[in-house]
């Protein structure tokens, strides 16, 4: 059976980047607009710029789709989120990309025929999650990048939407869309688009000399697995890079391009035989794509099932997915020191390289000593000598990497920047002896009609087949070309330029309405959104402590405390004994039991979970992290009401808040990126609670610290679920934690977050169930944490000072 060829989907951080993709090739393109959208930053169109886009693309048969992937805020959502998205839906926009659930519900009952792509940052694991989505318009889902090809694969046999599956450009460190690290190190929110990329910055080990780039993954590329994502049934190729620069979109969007054309072309075994029969014009695109941005090199590890799949054993190389030494362009090895004088350095060649190109030189650490612009081009074997700048440290041995190849950048400018792609048409003109003259133009069986002025008899020289084909295809500044255009002409008449070139100009305008009147829509609904969707708390009734637990022993100080209403069991740590004789242990002192299911919840962790599903059934709450979660618990007859979810599942709007009540969910932990203000939205709020204390998870990785310094702890008896200490540049400390039983890394920051001290704003809040996370804490400090006393230095994250 034909596979379907995937779609090639490219970024566009402007207008320039998507004229690029298109010229390129693309199929679609994803970009940001003015609001909303995760990369802030970029160069993002305002609404006529972005008007624009729609048209272009439109115009050249490439589908847009709009970033809205941001967490929004109440104000944001009453007041802002309908006008802004009413001239794009009106102009016909494709899909909008979409993380919060409640934009996701906005989206559902505003705009009835917008189609939606939910956001890898909803960190999707399973095709069985897809359930909840698919009556809120979701056609398509972007699965989170950590995933294998065996789980994609059974992603694609779980479930009819499309999957989008990104295949070149950045990687985060962590699992998208459980990342607050840059929103709580620096106030810099990656939920709102503005990440800081602390995972790019250096940080030192303990008992280590020298910082590292331990955070920083190189860049993805999956050209080599082009086949198997194709055979697996992936409907879309994604590429990174909004922030990267035109040249940069051209040359992946083209590459991607060329080598699924081919393989859709040949099929499978043609397509291996090519690859051999071509090895050279293989490695030179592969050396193309490094040339243009690389990091460290490439990886294709996560497909590979190199890192984070549970229950797996990782004996590979460490740090091999990481650039670990250089977290910037990576560049393209040329050449070798040889010797170094005084003033000068020689150094002879591997590759050719050419006027213009930018060359560093780097120690046996990857630091870069000195770089300069080359001035006239040199073939490989050669030995060149360069003066130097005075102090820079040069030794024999260091390398040579070209960070700027000019000569390819000017290729790609000339192929397909400088040069406005156009539209390919079909046409047919006929001029009949005292009959109006008719144009005819045509794209994809979408016509437009110009009919002129009848036809006169010559009176001196008559019109010939040539010239009216020449007036008609001078286009011009237009956006089409003919590919081939048929003349009826009776001898004999006169046909006059200008009426000739009105014709083109008037049939051409209609024919990009035609295109354009596709797409468009006039049935958006403008309902006003009502801020509450739960009653308050009708009488003041005494707070009450929800707590959980990390290990057993933690048990104690907490089942001790009368204000203790509920205590949730992780599931990271405690082996299942422990976990059966803790719950009997809670339910013995009076108090309600709960599971906290993993932060990640992938098909191993399914099956491990439905193998122990029986000593979990009796618990009276289950906190969820993931939507894998809500559907295993739902599947395995839990009802829905007994499901709280947690602060990651980012209830921060009462859209949000409907959408996981048409759920049956019933009560949920606010996010812990909202300040006191924005949790006024739920003063009162009955069902919402607010953490008050805890170690929060800065980032949840399916990298991992410890397996990447020391190697795979998995089946070892001491190495599971231990605390690894690292600093910053600023010397703040940080704790990872490899919970081996899921195989994800915890990062956390070792200053607890803490609201102890703001007692008059949290009861102003009129929150009734308060949320205490101990993970690290031993005994003793649980017991003055819960007497009200920080047990030394705490911060507040986001309570007071909110995020931009």
């Amino acid at each position: 059976m034909q596979k379907k060829k995937p779609e090639i989907l490219a970024p566009a951080g402007s207008v320039a980047g998507m004229k690029a993709a298109v010229a390129a090739g693309c199929d679609a393109i994803y970009i940001g607009g003015s609001r909303f959208g995760a990369r802030a930053f970029a160069d993002n169109p305002d609404e006529e710029d972005m008007l624009h886009v729609i048209a272009y693309c439109h115009l050249h048969g490439v589908k847009v789709y709009m970033t809205v992937n941001t967490l929004l805020k109440q104000r944001e959502l009453e007041e802002t989120l309908y006008a802004y998205l009413l001239p794009y839906y009106e102009a016909g926009l494709d899909a909008v990309i979409v993380q919060d659930v409640g934009v996701l519900r906005f989206v559902r009952e505003h705009f009835p025929n917008l189609a939606v792509h939910a956001s890898t940052q909803m960190t999707l694991t399973m095709g069985k999650s897809t359930r909840l989505l698919e009556k809120y318009h979701v056609n398509r889902i972007v699965p989170a990048r950590e995933l294998s090809l065996k789980e994609l694969e059974k992603m694609r046999q779980d479930t009819s939407l499309e999957l989008e599956v990104f295949v070149h450009g950045a990687l985060c460190y962590c699992y998208s869309g459980q990342c607050l690290f840059s929103s709580m190190q620096g106030g810099r929110s990656g939920n709102r688009g503005r990440c800081a990329q602390p995972c790019r910055m250096t940080y030192r080990m303990e008992k280590k000399e020298d910082a590292s780039y331990f955070l920083s993954p190189k860049e993805l590329c999956n050209l080599s697995h082009i086949p198997q994502m194709i055979e697996a049934g992936i409907d879309s190729f994604k590429i990174e890079g909004r922030m990267k620069r035109p040249e940069y979109t051209a040359c992946v969007v083209a590459m991607y391009r060329k080598y699924t054309d081919l393989y859709c072309a040949l099929g499978k075994e043609k397509y291996m035989a090519y690859q051999e029969s071509h090895r050279k014009e293989w490695e030179e695109d592969l050396r193309k794509l490094a040339e243009i941005y690389n990091r460290n090199g490439f990886t294709q590890g996560y497909l590979e099932g190199k890192s984070g799949v549970p229950g797996e054993n990782y004996s590979g190389k460490k740090e091999e997915m990481l650039a670990s030494r250089r977290p910037n362009h990576g560049g393209v090895k040329v050449g070798e020191v040889l010797s170094v004088d005084a003033h000068t350095v020689t150094y002879q060649t591997c590759l050719p390289v050419h006027a213009q190109d930018v060359v560093e030189f780097r120690n046996q650490k990857m630091q870069s000593q000195y770089e300069y612009t080359l001035g006239e081009d040199i073939a490989a074997h050669k030995k060149i000598r360069a003066r130097y700048k005075k102090g820079c440290r040069i030794k024999p041995g260091d390398t040579v990497y070209r960070t700027k190849d000019a000569r390819l950048l000017q290729e790609i400018r000339e192929r397909y920047l400088e040069k406005e792609k156009k539209v390919s048409i079909c046409g047919n003109f006929v001029a009949r002896k005292n009959e109006p003259f008719v144009l005819t133009v045509e794209k994809d069986n979408i016509t437009a009609v110009y009919q002129g002025d009848i036809c006169q008899e010559a009176q001196n020289r008559s019109a010939t087949v040539e010239e009216v084909r020449k007036s008609l295809m001078q286009t011009g500044n237009s956006m089409f070309s003919f590919t081939s255009l048929e003349i009826c002409l009776d001898e004999g008449l006169f046909l006059p330029v200008g009426a000739l070139k009105k014709a083109r100009r008037e049939v051409l305008s209609l024919l990009e309405q035609n295109i354009l009147m596709q797409s468009q829509r006039d049935d958006a609904l403008d309902t006003v959104v009502e801020r509450n969707c739960t009653n308050k708390a009708s009488v003041k009734m005494q707070t009450e402590k929800v707590v959980s637990v990390m290990r057993r022993e933690q048990l104690t100080p907490v089942l001790k405390d009368p204000l203790v209403c509920e205590v949730y069991l992780a599931t990271e740590c405690m082996t299942k004994t422990e976990i059966i004789e803790a719950f009997e242990q809670i339910k013995q002192a009076g108090k309600k039991a709960g599971l906290l299911l993993p932060y990640i919840f992938r098909n191993a962790v399914w099956d491990m979970w439905e193998r122990n599903w029986k000593e979990a059934c009796a618990f009276d709450h289950y906190l969820v992290r993931n939507m894998e979660s809500f559907v295993f618990l739902r599947e395995k007859g839990i009802e829905a009401e007994k499901i709280v979810t947690d602060y990651n599942l980012y209830i921060m709007n009462t859209e949000a808040e409907r959408f996981w009540k048409e759920q049956g969910t019933k009560e949920f932990v606010l996010p812990l990126e909202m300040s006191y203000q924005e949790c006024c939205t739920f003063a009162g709020n009955e069902d919402a609670m607010l953490v008050v204390y805890g170690h929060i998870p800065l980032m949840v990785s399916a990298q991992c610290l410890r397996r990447n310094t020391q190697g795979c702890q998995k089946g070892t008896r001491y190495g599971q679920n231990t605390v690894l200490e690292f600093k910053d540049e600023k010397g703040r400390d940080f704790q990872a934690v490899n919970y081996c039983r899921y195989c994800y890394n915890i990062i956390y920051r070792k200053t607890p977050f803490s609201l102890l001290n703001e007692k008059e704003k949290v009861s102003s809040l009129g929150i009734l169930h308060l949320c205490y996370h101990f993970t690290i804490e031993t005994p003793e400090e649980i017991q003055e944490i819960l007497n009200g006393r920080n047990c030394g230095k705490t911060q507040t994250g986001h309570f007071d000072t909110g995020m931009e």
